[in-house]
């Protein structure tokens, strides 16, 4: 990922950085999501940033910063910058880590649950451990129906499960 620096070096893409790190400990998510889909299950690495409507501004300025991700207006009245994909997120994470004090468990997990998934024989089982182990971290995911129960449940059936770039065989 690279910060848009206008005139100022080095330093200014710090302390954007640095803000946009905070704007995501404060107003912002990391999570890892599963997806039933017909016979496979989709793993999918997700960041966001949330306000109310009438900031839309604010949320493009932000997208233009990290040169990725898109907006939409929620039905709840919120504007939500979302980046999705395991190398984008994992590049966006590992730039704003430095500057994370809120969230640092959940960006540590979501990074550590990336380098999981890069294996040929990435466990599954213990992908939604972590991703509990995040949810239980976020206030808001409380009422997660994809939970680790959910997966090994899931994974019994013995269905091909597709992360982003490839299908994974359960054993």
């Amino acid at each position: 990922m690279k910060l848009q620096d206008h005139t100022e070096g080095r330093l200014k893409n710090k302390e954007i950085a640095a803000y946009i790190a905070g704007f995501l400990d404060g107003d912002g998510s990391v999570r890892i999501q599963f997806q039933p889909r017909k016979d496979t299950l989709r793993v999918r690495a997700v960041v966001s940033f949330a306000q109310k409507w009438g900031k839309e501004k604010e949320m493009r300025w932000i997208r233009s910063q990290l040169g990725i991700g898109y907006l939409y207006q929620r039905n709840d009245h919120i504007t939500e910058l979302r980046i999705e994909g395991h190398e984008t997120v994992e590049r966006v994470l590992k730039k704003l880590q430095p500057h994370i004090l809120l969230k640092k468990k959940q960006v540590a997990t979501v990074l550590q649950i990336l380098q999981i998934l890069k294996k040929d024989n990435a466990d599954l089982r213990e992908i939604a451990k972590l991703a509990d182990k995040i949810s239980r971290l976020n206030y808001v995911t409380v009422k997660k129906k994809y939970t680790g129960k959910y997966i090994k449940r899931f994974l019994k059936s013995h269905t091909p499960v597709t992360t982003e770039d490839k299908t994974i065989e359960n054993s």
